[in-house]
């Protein structure tokens, strides 16, 4: 081969990682100011997560033929699966006020209060993991909106057979006598497939795990959604299911958010020494979290 036409294949070889090049400096740009929370981009997340699930609920609960077969096919499918234990749990639930009576309140207050104060603490005190941790939550909320319209799922507590423990307590005037943690006016009474219930909660207690830097507030995280998972069964919200499915949601949305940043810090892990300089001992990579947070 000529050193010309050997030339001309380097080129074309080239080329793609040239244009890479070329870009990669305006995407870096973009990451980095994207990475820190700017007031707009929390504004634009809040309203565009709101109007989908604005959307979403408007649509939700005018047909409730579909949400009652995928409850029942749920319900076969756990069945089939020897993991139906919704219905004792319910039932034992219900036969202990007092535990009846804790679990409707942590299922109404816990799931706003945790998740907004997490979200603070996090604003305040770990701008970086901020960052990264309000991504996922609202990936995660916009994939189980994306359940809720696909697969509209009437919950256990609309069956016979099953307790509704928070319509039960509902005198007390903290709830709709529907169930749900929110206005009947604003509440999808299908949207039990996955559970967002069970989403925030996994999410609150991995970015507490994560951040946290006293041992036992991360023990404290890593419980709190075991205990989420227990009441949303308890009270008859939600299926075993439900909390199988929206924890692979969480998943996804973990791996979505934050591979790019582990990418980008092993990609400068691995930049070559200028020549001229002595290697240095190569630094051990940085873990994701990039810090942990006071608390």
């Amino acid at each position: 081969m000529t050193a010309t036409a050997q030339e001309d294949v380097t080129t074309e070889r080239s080329a793609p990682a040239g244009l890479w090049f070329r870009l990669n400096p305006t995407l870096t740009r973009v990451r980095g100011y994207l990475s820190q929370p700017r007031w707009w981009l929390e504004i634009a997340l809040i309203w565009v997560i709101y109007q989908t699930y604005s959307f979403v609920r408007n649509l939700g609960g005018k047909d409730s033929a579909p949400a009652f077969a995928n409850g029942t096919a749920i319900e076969d499918l756990e069945k089939r699966l020897f993991i139906g234990i919704e219905q004792p749990v319910n039932h034992w639930v219900n036969e202990n006020r007092w535990i009846a009576d804790l679990s409707a309140l942590h299922y109404h207050t816990l799931h706003w209060w945790v998740t907004i104060g997490v979200a603070v603490w996090l604003y305040w005190t770990n701008r970086p993991g901020y960052r990264r941790a309000s991504l996922v939550l609202a990936l995660t909320t916009l994939i189980a909106l994306a359940g809720f319209y696909l697969i509209p799922t009437a919950p256990p507590r609309m069956y016979d057979g099953y307790h509704d423990v928070m319509a039960q307590t509902a005198t007390w005037g903290w709830w709709e006598t529907s169930g749900s943690p929110g206005p009947e006016s604003m509440t999808n009474q299908f949207a039990a497939m996955p559970s967002l219930h069970c989403g925030w909660a996994i999410w609150a207690g991995l970015m507490i795990v994560l951040y946290a830097r006293r041992p036992w507030v991360r023990v404290l995280g890593a419980v709190y959604p075991f205990t989420t998972f227990f009441v949303v069964v308890g009270t008859a919200n939600h299926y075993i299911l439900d909390i199988v499915a929206v924890a692979a949601v969480i998943a996804v949305a973990m791996v979505i958010v934050y591979a790019p940043w582990r990418q980008a810090a092993g990609a400068v892990l691995r930049r070559p020494a200028p020549a001229d300089a002595p290697a240095p001992n190569a630094p051990s990579a940085p873990s994701i979290p990039a810090g942990r947070s006071e608390a």
